[in-house]
This record gives C-alpha cells, sequence and structure tokens, in this order.
C-alpha cells in the first residue's frame, strides 16, 4: 500500500505540476515554482520543498522515508516541466523552420538542409512551426511524436549513465571524503521537524515575507513603496579606468537576496568568502585590462558572433575560460584522489559498470546519428561528464547554487581547432548547434540531484534501489506531463505572445542561439585561439596553486571552488556570499559551533520564506489571470 500511494503522490503531483507551471510561469510570468537555469532565487525547487512541508502534516500517515522519497523524485520530475529545462528545450526545435530563419536564400539554409529529418518536427514553414510561433491551432502530435520519441531516448539515457557514474562514485564521495552536502539542510530540517517548532526559524521567514509582500503589492499598485533589493555600483564607477570594472556584460550589482544569504550561511565559509574575494579579484583584473589598452581584445574565435552566449564578458581577461580550467581541474583533482576507490569499483563485476558503459555507447551512437563524427561525438561525452562532474562537486561538497552545466560542447572544439566552411561538415555543426541544449537546461546537473536522493535515502533509512526508482518515474511523468502541458500551450498561445506578452522571454530566445551557433561557427573562418586556451590554462593553473596551498597550509582562507564560482558567475552571488560568510564566521568566531546550530533555523527560514513568497505571487499570478503581468519577484 505504500508503494502504491507513493507512486500516486508522485504522478499526481507531478502532472499537476506540469499543468500549474505553464500557468503560473510560461502565461503568467508568475515567479519559478519548478527552478531554473540561473542561482538567483531558483537554486531550491519551489513545489518540492512545499510539499515536504505540508506531508510534514501528515507525518502520522507518511513516514520520513516516503516523504524524502517523494521529494526526490519531484526534485526531479517538476524541474523538468519548466523554465530548468522543456521550457527551453522545445521552442529551438522549432525556432529554425519559421520565418526569417527558414528563407531559402538566408545564411541559415544550407544547414537546416541537413538536419536530420527525426530530430525536429516537419521542415521549413511547416505547419508545425508556424502553429508554434502563431498560436490558435492544436498541437500536430503526428509531426512531434518521432522528434519526441528520439530525443527521450537520449534525455532517458544521460539519466541513466549519469546515475550510474553516481553509484561508481558514491562509495568515495559519500563514505570515503564524505561530502557535506549543505544544500540538504532544508529538507532534511523539515524531514525531521527540526524547524516549524523554532522561534527563530519563523523569523527567518518574516524578513522575506515582508520584503517580497511590499514590492509584490508594488508590482500590482505602484502607489506602494518599493523595497530595492539591488545596488548597481556601476552607477558609481562613472570615469575611466574606474568603470571598466562594471561593463554592461559583467555586471557589478550588489543584490539582497534572502535565499542566496541562506545559501551562503549554510556554505563553507571558505568557499563564500572566496566566492566575493574572487568576484572582487575579477573586477581588478577589468582594471589592469583598461590600462592595459586590451579592453577590446576578444580573441580568434568567430569574433562578435557567438561568443556573447557562451563566454561573456567576451574579451580579455576571458572569465568563463578561466572557470572553465578550473572546472576542468575539479574533476581532474576529484577523479585523480579517488583513483584507488574507482581502481576498486570500477569493475566489470560491477552493474553500474556495465550500465555506465552501455550508456555511453548509446549516447555515442545517437550524437554521431545527429551528424557529429564518432571520434568528436566521444569526446563530447567525455568533456560533458568531466564538467558535469565538476558542477556536482561544487554543488553537493561546496554548497554553490549551482543549477546547470553553462557549458556548450561545440565551443570547446571551435576554439580549440577553429570554424569556418569545410573544416567541420555541415551536419556537424548542426549536431554541435542541437547539443547545445546540454548548456541551457537543468540536465547536466542530474547527477548531483541523484546524489542528494541517494544521500535523503541514507539518512531516512530508504532502500537505494526504492530512491533510484522512484527518481526514474519522477522523470519519466515528467518528461511525458511537461511536454503535453508546454505544448498544448505553445500551440494556444504562439511563441510570439508568449514572449512579448507572457513569461517566456528568455526560453523563446535558446532556438535562436542554437542557430546562431550552427551559422556563424559553419560560416565564419577562425583559427585556433590560442588566447582563449591559454587563459583556460591559467585557471587551472590558479585551481591547482590553491588547491596545494589548502593542502600545505591548514587555516588557507582561499578555496579552489570559490575561485572558479568567484570568477565565472560570481557577479550573480557575491552580494549574498558577502553576507552570508560574514554573518557565519561572526557566529562561528564568537559563539562557536554550538552558537552556528542554534542560529541556523534563521538562516534556514530566509530560504524558506522566500520559496514561500514564489508559491503566494504564484497563486496571485493564476488568480489575475493576465497574460504576462504577474510578479516574477
Amino acid at each position: 500500500m505504500a508503494s502504491l500511494r507513493l507512486i500516486f503522490l508522485i504522478v499526481t503531483i507531478t502532472t499537476g505540476s506540469a499543468w500549474l507551471i505553464q500557468r503560473s510561469e510560461l502565461l503568467f510570468n508568475g515567479p519559478a515554482l519548478a527552478g531554473g537555469t540561473s542561482p538567483l532565487g531558483q537554486v531550491f525547487i519551489a513545489i518540492p520543498i512545499l510539499i515536504l512541508a505540508l506531508t510534514s502534516l501528515l507525518r502520522r500517515w507518511v513516514s520520513p522515508g516516503e516523504r524524502a522519497t517523494l521529494y526526490a523524485a519531484l526534485a526531479i520530475g517538476v524541474s523538468a516541466t519548466g523554465a530548468a529545462f522543456l521550457h527551453r528545450f522545445l521552442p529551438g526545435l522549432v525556432t529554425g523552420y519559421y520565418g526569417g530563419f527558414a528563407t531559402p536564400t538566408g545564411q541559415y539554409y544550407k544547414f537546416l538542409q541537413v538536419v536530420p529529418s527525426w530530430l525536429v518536427p516537419g521542415s521549413l514553414n511547416d505547419p508545425p512551426a508556424v502553429g508554434a510561433f502563431e498560436g490558435g491551432v492544436e498541437v500536430p502530435w503526428e509531426a512531434w511524436t518521432v522528434p519526441l520519441l528520439g530525443w527521450g531516448l537520449f534525455f532517458v539515457l544521460l539519466f541513466g549513465t549519469g546515475l550510474c557514474l553516481v553509484l561508481i562514485l558514491r562509495r568515495r564521495w559519500m563514505e570515503v571524503e564524505r561530502v557535506g552536502f549543505p544544500l540538504l539542510e532544508l529538507p532534511l530540517g523539515i524531514l525531521r521537524n527540526e524547524l516549524f517548532g523554532r522561534p527563530l526559524f519563523w523569523w527567518g521567514c518574516l524578513i522575506p515575507a515582508i520584503l517580497f509582500g511590499v514590492n509584490g503589492l508594488h508590482h500590482y499598485h505602484p502607489a506602494v513603496g518599493e523595497l530595492s533589493t539591488i545596488l548597481d555600483v556601476g552607477h558609481f564607477l562613472l570615469e575611466e579606468p574606474w568603470k571598466s570594472m562594471a561593463p554592461f556584460e559583467s555586471a557589478f550589482v550588489f543584490q539582497f537576496s534572502p535565499l542566496l544569504i541562506g545559501v551562503a550561511y549554510l556554505a563553507p565559509v571558505e568557499i563564500s568568502f572566496s566566492t566575493w574575494v574572487f568576484f572582487l579579484f575579477s573586477r581588478l583584473q577589468l582594471l589592469l585590462t583598461q590600462m592595459m589598452g586590451r579592453m577590446e581584445e576578444r580573441g580568434e574565435y568567430i569574433t562578435g558572433h557567438g561568443s556573447p552566449w557562451l563566454d561573456w564578458p567576451g574579451h580579455f581577461p576571458f572569465f568563463m575560460c578561466q572557470a572553465r580550467g578550473g572546472l576542468f581541474f575539479l574533476a581532474g583533482f576529484s577523479l585523480w584522489a579517488a583513483r584507488k576507490s574507482l581502481g576498486q569499483m570500477f569493475s566489470l563485476r560491477h552493474r553500474a559498470v556495465w550500465g555506465f558503459l552501455i550508456g555511453c555507447i548509446g549516447l555515442c551512437l545517437w550524437i554521431v546519428a545527429i551528424g557529429v563524427p564518432p571520434l568528436l561525438a566521444a569526446l563530447s561525452l567525455l568533456l560533458f561528464f568531466l564538467l558535469s562532474l565538476a558542477f556536482v562537486r561544487m554543488r553537493v561538497d561546496g554548497g554553490l547554487p549551482i543549477t546547470t552545466v553553462h557549458q556548450i560542447m561545440g565551443y570547446l572544439f571551435f576554439v580549440t581547432i577553429g570554424t569556418g566552411p569545410g573544416l567541420f561538415a555541415d551536419e556537424t555543426y548542426v549536431g554541435f548547434g542541437f547539443l547545445a541544449v546540454l548548456g541551457f537546461t537543468i540536465i547536466g546537473m542530474w547527477p548531483a540531484m541523484q546524489f542528494e536522493g541517494l544521500k535523503l535515502a541514507e539518512q531516512t533509512g530508504v532502500g537505494e534501489g526504492r530512491m533510484i526508482w522512484a527518481m526514474s518515474l519522477g522523470l519519466l511523468i515528467g518528461l511525458v506531463s511537461g511536454t503535453v502541458f508546454s505544448l498544448e500551450t505553445m500551440y494556444e498561445y504562439g511563441i510570439f505572445a508568449l514572449q512579448e506578452q507572457g513569461g517566456a522571454r528568455d526560453e523563446a530566445r535558446i532556438g535562436r542561439f542554437y542557430l546562431y551557433l550552427i551559422k556563424d561557427a559553419g560560416t565564419v573562418e577562425g583559427g585556433t585561439d590560442w588566447l582563449r586556451l591559454t587563459f583556460h590554462g591559467i585557471g587551472a593553473a590558479s585551481t591547482w596553486c590553491l588547491a596545494a596551498l589548502r593542502q600545505h597550509f591548514l587555516r588557507w582562507p582561499f578555496h579552489p571552488m570559490g575561485f572558479v564560482f568567484g570568477i565565472g558567475f560570481g557577479w550573480r552571488l557575491w552580494g549574498p556570499a558577502l553576507l552570508g560568510w560574514f554573518a557565519k564566521w561572526l557566529t562561528v568566531r564568537y559563539g562557536g559551533a554550538t552558537t552556528y546550530r542554534q542560529i541556523r533555523p534563521l538562516f534556514l527560514g530566509l530560504i524558506f520564506g522566500e520559496i514561500c513568497m514564489r508559491v503566494l505571487w504564484a497563486i496571485v499570478a493564476l488568480w489575475q489571470g493576465e497574460l504576462g503581468m504577474g510578479y516574477g519577484m
């Protein structure tokens, strides 16, 4: 009975969430309930957290193990239905086949001719593409069936292969290294009923309630004042060379986010400290770059044609290249440190190893089928899993709010080998363009969510197999229900209306990014970008130095994960990281570990309160029912 009840809850809640999310996010531009690809308030998926809290009221009938399993399944299933995945994936399949992109005289045309017919619905300016953009029609399921089955096979293979890799690494990371899982402290606190009876927790909830309550009222009733949460430091840097520290491509903004302050408080103190310190170091790099007169130096990679969506800022000193080099080092260092354990685990006697090998073969064959040569397909898969492991480690061990793997496989080959007609086949450029789905969605973080599910199983006494089946069921239900409701919404309203009047501006643009990448790399000649490759090496060397110093000096304050995140993504988090670090440093310095544990409910309340406000304003957006007029927080 318990198993049937759990299956029923996973299916009904995921399906209902899929319907709800299309209204709240796509149509009415309400707050994100299903997570997203940005850490700004979306690192915790609102609906699974809310369901976990509500089922705690039924703890007499629903055991902690069942609640933990339900939460892990919903975290994967619900996140697949919204902006973190399907809202960005589905429009990309029809973007190239409508309007100017599909013009026979345009630069995109020759590439569209070699797209495998099973990969996308219909052809140039066919009803599937026209209806998706203009709306007012039924979903042409006959045209979508084959592409959805083909992509569904890819996603299921990716999920299963990642899961096998997690099982291979599980013993080393969870039992030997004992990674911390800071982001599980809120779900575990709710599961153990440790929070709702603590006054500090509710005081923490009160802060985002007031902040977003007032700002939400201001959104709907402008006469109500607004509480600003952003300070743009660039407004104070108006003279040369100082204004170079706040370029358009890399904002210098201090943001007050209760949720992210809570996340920074949970993270190890040296990581939160390093994040904001190395972000400020990146501002110093920009200042020195301006003084050297190299701010406009953009390297050899199809300059001005593709880099804005791959490497902001796309000029010297190439922060994302430094961060990516650091990511490769983190992945390599983690595998090297675990080499003995992996040598024991990576045996053909273990089913997880067979699953990983078979999954990799299946994924390589799929990637070859879309036009990528076998060697490049295998290298793409290797690089993706390396980057994914690095991001996973930053989340499950460092507590950083990583929600996706912001990397595009084709870019790595274009920077290394070059671009232009004839360098790669047109089919290869197309294949790399569609593989950009790996970098624009949450699917690269599935291994992190699987690790967190296994940790919850360990903490609550749930069998590993039971947790794996629940997460797999959550994914399947999320893919099916999310696809059905997303496509029905697209074809009813049209991508144009959703982009201009609804809440899908960013999501509708992703398909264009695929095509820009294909066209620019395939038509613009460029050689090996030695400058960018050098900065990849600089990033890897810097991360190695920080790791070595941490091993040799016990009190060394700078963490290599903080370098990677601060340099590459710190503009999203440095303000909350500074506040969260300072609060934790004061607590531990003057109160010790006991005081830290006593104060922690306050910061968990900051996180939970912001999540509750997201749900509240999503309900208001549904109640108002005005296209694009919700308060997105």
